[in-house]
């Protein structure tokens, strides 16, 4: 047996023994590692409520933040924390807490904490004033007035178009189509600019008042609803998301939506009236009012009464939501619905009127 041959054959059985006593090591099981001293009893809370920290073993000098900001520590016992949170924002937050365990080794714990509105939302009742026409043939995605003018977005590949419309009569008085590729969605027009999003594609279209296109922009979302506050652009992607944009498509920042039972999803078509975005939640019959300071629910608005008993309110549903100030009038229709329906809101209770609405 030559040198070189006992050399391999002498690697060849280091390397199985190597092998052989690894596999005999037993893998590290959960008990071996460290047990988090801070855990929540649960995840989620209403603002205003008193969040308990869980300790696994008593600790001193105990310090909390809720992203980043210190947070007060109402109590303190040997198995727990009271915390309280007074940024008032919904949503997702990363509450870190730290301190000495008892043998005076330090120690931080990060857990998420999720923040759901304290407000219960008001039933808003509403009149419906008139009703109009509206084309059976538009798979509606986006309403507004402009100048007293009604402008309309649809959608599906190959039949999506920005359209002027005559209320009165339902018809259109002038249109521009999409290329068939796009999906259109929701639209705003914001100084004399129309804008429309596409679905899936990315892309915003920006048209000047004669339907000449001025500018596209892009974006990294899916595109839903579309309405403005001042110059802001207010966009929803089917989340509980309102993302704020300038009118170069910049991001500006964002809010969450929530009610006092969690996060309202599929949020679609959006317009911003005096301090409050009403969004009609994809898929139901129902509108939310959103105070979009806070992101929270203060008003729900039944659509029940209107829908249309021709159609398949399922598949064709609640889509359209415009405000004619001059009028104090909100007109609401749906995608393919027979009918423009013109509405006056108040109030479900007094007390409550300054939570609701506020018109010019």
């Amino acid at each position: 047996m030559n040198i070189r041959f006992c050399s391999i054959l002498l690697l060849v059985l280091t390397g199985l023994m190597h092998m052989a006593c690894q596999e005999k090591k037993p893998a590290q099981s959960t008990a071996d590692q460290p047990t988090p001293v801070a855990s929540l009893a649960k995840t989620t809370y209403n603002l205003g409520d008193t969040i308990l920290v869980q300790l696994s073993r008593s600790i001193t000098r105990p310090k909390v933040t809720v992203d980043g900001a210190d947070s007060p520590i109402f109590q303190q016992s040997e198995k727990s924390l009271a915390v309280g949170y007074s940024d008032g924002k919904t949503g997702l937050h990363q509450l870190v807490v730290s301190g000495l365990t008892s043998g005076s080794a330090s120690f931080s714990d990060t857990l998420n904490v999720e923040m759901w509105s304290d407000v219960v939302p008001v039933n808003v009742a509403y009149t419906v004033l008139k009703t109009y026409p509206h084309r059976e043939t538009s798979f509606t995605q986006g309403l507004e007035f402009y100048k007293g003018v009604l402008y309309e977005s649809t959608g599906l590949n190959g039949q999506s178009n920005v359209m002027q419309i005559d209320v009165q009569t339902g018809s259109v008085r002038k249109s521009v189509p999409l290329a068939n590729q796009y999906f259109g969605e929701g639209i705003t027009i914001v100084n004399n600019k129309i804008y429309q999003l596409t679905w899936t594609s990315g892309i915003c279209f920006r048209y000047n008042l004669d339907f000449s296109l001025d500018k596209t922009f892009t974006y990294h979302t899916q595109g839903w609803g579309l309405t403005h506050r001042d110059t802001t652009l207010i966009l929803s992607d089917g989340s509980n998301k309102l993302f704020f944009l300038s009118p170069d498509f910049q991001s500006l920042g964002e809010v969450n939506v929530y009610d006092n039972k969690g996060p309202i999803m599929n949020l679609n078509e959006l317009e911003y009236v005096n301090g409050y975005v009403f969004a009609n939640v994809w898929q139901t019959n129902r509108i939310v009012q959103i105070d979009l300071k806070t992101g929270k629910v203060v008003g729900n608005l039944n659509m029940e009464s209107i829908l249309p008993t021709s159609i398949d309110t399922k598949e064709n549903v609640l889509n359209g939501i415009a405000f004619q100030p001059t009028e104090n009038a909100f007109y609401i229709t749906g995608k393919k619905w027979p009918t423009l329906f013109k509405l006056r809101i108040k109030p479900a209770e007094k007390e409550r009127a300054k939570d609701v609405i506020a018109f010019r």
